[in-house]
């Protein structure tokens, strides 16, 4: 049984690509175009919690995690 805070984002997208049966270079297109995807959704978070929140504290900093994986799918 596996645990899946133990698997890393990079993983995971493997995985997935892997999982829909894609092949050969489809399968590096899927791969490079899920990471893009994945790189520009913790940048957006980074850039959202770099905002103050409306009480005028400061957020907390975003942390990447395989979480970020999972809400892409």
């Amino acid at each position: 049984m596996s645990n899946a805070l133990g698997i890393g984002p990079s993983v995971m997208i493997n995985r997935l690509v892997h999982e829909a049966g894609k092949a050969g270079a489809t399968h590096l297109a899927e791969v490079a175009r899920l990471r893009a995807d994945l790189d520009r959704a913790v940048l957006t978070r980074q850039a959202e919690a770099a905002d103050l929140s409306p009480d005028g504290e400061a957020r907390a900093p975003v942390v990447s995690s395989g979480a970020d994986v999972d809400r892409l799918v």
